[in-house]
């Protein structure tokens, strides 16, 4: 495996350059609320309109925020020493950096060359939307860093079989950041029961144990989520999404979200977002603009290509094969028929729910080397991430 002091210095270089390319959006609603928290309070007591929150009531200038909330109480610590103008930029860089040792300790634990993971690191890092989101910040670009280090901390242990309580409070963390994450709960499940696929023979106690512990784990993190939610909204499934006031009236008045938050009929402009959309041509230096609708996946992370490899039908990693894919397609069920595509973004951010248990399937189809095909892909993927990062940040070179 590759060293963890290598790993943990690519952290730090990765970090630098978040840091260094990305404009870091630091008016999130985040550190208000975790100051908000730590004063006793449920909601933000000061104006932020310009940021999708809930009045408490009709002018007030006091505000719900309408997210889960975990993203928050991570910032307490830094917000209780360096007040809620915190820079919560340099607190993405960082969280992106880490997710890169994380990731290379994950594709470790399945056997992964070194040389591979580290082609696979780099395109993680500098090749895949994690660029983007982690140097950018943000409100929601804060929730899918936080999301994506705990969803890669959880599926650490769990590949691992160990501690399956602080397997399942990370990955209720990470569901408590991003909820579509909570959904691919069935690969935990497979991964700390050991089982074959199919199973074969009744759980021993020793499985039980593990999996309810895992269950466990996310129960102690949904249980006060749903009192957050119940103490404000009179309901503990009860986010406040849609109660975002809009300049159509009401969020759900806005013509994306005609068959309402979640329809089926939108999974077509979500996948012409994940899947074909490319540069927006221009007769304008440097011509490919790229477009906050967002950006075909095969083009900013081509390694993609080779996910459909990923298949297995009996052997010791059958079930991460099988569970996985299963994981895959339950966590991004609600991001694919959400009415709105998760704009403004290079990309497609919303990935990055499941990317953990991605960049694991391809581990697992780089187990016994990788192609110069596949070296070009994840070299083209940087190179297009980097333009399109230039293009926004340097040039404004980007529309709408």
């Amino acid at each position: 495996m590759v060293e963890l002091p290598l790993l943990l210095a690519a952290a730090v270089v990765v970090a630098g350059i978040y840091l260094w390319t990305g404009v870091a959006d630091t008016a999130g609603a985040f550190a208000g609320l975790a100051d908000a928290l730590l004063h006793g309070r449920l909601y933000i007591d000061h104006d932020m309109p310009w940021l999708e929150l809930v009045p408490l009531a009709p002018g007030s200038h006091h505000w719900y925020v309408p997210l889960p909330p975990v993203p928050a109480v991570l910032l307490l610590p830094f917000v209780a020493i360096w007040g809620p103008g915190v820079d919560v930029g340099v607190i993405a860089a960082a969280a992106g950096g880490l997710n890169v040792a994380l990731l290379g300790l994950l594709l470790a634990a399945i056997g992964v060359p070194s040389r591979v993971q580290l082609w696979l690191v780099v395109a993680f890092a500098l090749g895949s939307v994690s660029w983007w989101v982690a140097g950018t910040a943000g409100t929601h670009h804060e929730a899918q860093v936080a999301s994506l280090t705990l969803a890669l901390l959880a599926l650490n242990l769990a590949v691992r079989r160990r501690w399956p309580l602080l397997g399942g409070l990370c990955l209720g963390l990470a569901a408590g950041s991003r909820l579509p994450v909570g959904l691919t709960l069935p690969l935990y499940l497979a991964l700390y029961a050991g089982l074959p696929f199919p199973p074969r023979a009744w759980p021993d106690r020793g499985t039980l144990l593990r999996v309810g512990g895992l269950l466990v784990g996310v129960a102690l993190v949904a249980a006060p989520i749903a009192l957050y939610n119940e103490l404000r909204f009179g309901s503990p499934f009860d986010f406040g999404y849609t109660r975002i006031p809009s300049s159509y009236g009401m969020v759900l008045d806005e013509p994306w979200y005609r068959e309402g938050l979640n329809s089926i009929s939108y999974i077509p402009r979500n996948l012409h977002a994940m899947f074909i959309r490319g540069f927006d041509y221009v007769d304008q230096f440097p011509w490919f603009r790229p477009n906050w609708t967002g950006m075909s996946l095969l083009l900013t992370t081509p390694i993609f290509l080779w996910l459909v490899k990923a298949r297995a039908r009996s052997g010791p990693w059958a079930p991460l094969v099988v569970f996985g894919w299963l994981a895959v397609l339950f966590g991004i069920l609600p991001d694919i028929t959400h009415g709105g595509v998760g704009w403004s973004q290079f990309g497609y951010r919303r990935i990055l729910d499941v990317a953990p248990i991605l960049w694991l399937l391809l581990g697992w189809v780089f187990r016994n080397g990788m192609s110069v095909e596949a070296k070009a892909a994840i070299v083209v993927g940087v190179l297009v991430n980097a333009y399109g990062i230039w293009a926004i940040t340097v040039l404004d070179f980007v529309s709408f």
